[in-house]
């Protein structure tokens, strides 16, 4: 089969850690060709998607990942399997992206769904499901936020509805001096929407990924962030830990998988702070590595598996 990965630059990949790596290392293990593209290669011609893409033959070598071919012009729809996996923020530039992945018919899979893409917003989304969340007020209004941390005994979590990694989180309450300043950077002078959010205690002993295939969970990790610092991601300096999830994890991801199957979102993540479900990543999820490291399984094959699938 041909395995399609529009993500960012292979210069950029650390191949000691990256998913998307992990991802095209078992496609060509499993006997499949692989491309590379880039997503503004994408271009559509009377309603048919061509592409400039770049055969890649991976290796699983951390100091020569790829050896990559010649940059060609195909139809994109000679694909068996497209894979969406360049890292948020979910722009202007992404949402066209997955408009012109429509044009594909449905001989070629596309992972995730673009409709589905479209449709979660990786914060907004928990949204849906608060009996799992923590307390949570979206808005661009300074004074909505402001009455909001008042009314709060401790401080909240401030994060931008479109923001990743880590980046643009602060951590503010009531008695901070400087708390306007801090809204009005947050909000962009009140032009951006931001998700404030009760402060969960749990966070202190880091959070968790839960990587799901097809609304089942395959495991999970721990990230703790480094000492002195609050936030767990791993682009923000955090490292992995092996995780068992518990009864209250298994139960979180049992309604979450049929929306999921619905949504034609086939591989997700999921963030969990204590016990409460903080967002559902399904642009790029991460964290395969260290999952298959932990528990000894190759997830990486389980996933290329099912979208062996027609």
């Amino acid at each position: 089969m041909k395995f399609a990965f529009i993500m960012d630059p292979l210069t950029k990949v650390k191949a000691y850690k990256d998913t998307s790596y992990h991802l095209m290392l078992a496609a060509a293990e499993r006997g499949h060709e692989v491309f590379y593209l880039d997503q503004n290669w994408l271009f559509a011609r009377d309603g048919v998607l061509f592409a400039e893409v770049i055969p890649v033959k991976v290796f699983a070598d951390h100091d020569r990942p790829f050896e990559t071919g010649t940059r060609q012009e195909t139809r994109m729809d000679a694909m068996d399997v497209v894979l969406i996996r360049t890292d948020p923020p979910f722009d202007r530039r992404y949402f066209y992206t997955t408009l012109l992945l429509d044009l594909l018919p449905s001989t070629t899979r596309v992972v995730n769904r673009p409709q589905g893409l479209r449709d979660w917003n990786e914060k907004l989304s928990a949204l849906y499901f608060m009996k799992y969340s923590p307390s949570t007020l979206v808005t661009s209004s300074i004074e909505q936020i402001r009455k909001y941390i008042v009314a709060q005994d401790q401080r909240v979590t401030l994060k931008p509805v479109d923001g990743h990694g880590g980046r643009g989180i602060l951590f503010v309450d009531k008695h901070d001096k400087n708390l306007d300043q801090l809204l009005l950077m947050a909000t962009h002078d009140e032009s951006h929407r931001v998700i404030v959010q009760e402060y969960v205690p749990g966070a202190k002993d880091g959070d968790k990924r839960i990587l799901l295939l097809n609304g089942e969970p395959m495991g999970g990790i721990l990230r703790m962030h480094q000492e002195g610092k609050e936030l767990n991601n791993m682009d923000a300096g955090g490292t992995p830990h092996p995780w068992k999830l518990t009864e209250r994890e298994h139960e979180i991801c049992r309604d979450l998988g049929p929306a999921l199957r619905e949504k034609g979102i086939l591989f997700a993540g999921i963030d969990i702070l204590g016990d409460q479900l903080i967002e559902i990543n399904v642009t790029s999820p991460t964290g395969l590595q260290e999952l298959c490291r932990f528990d000894g399984v190759a997830f990486n094959h389980r996933i290329i598996e099912a979208m062996e699938a027609r």
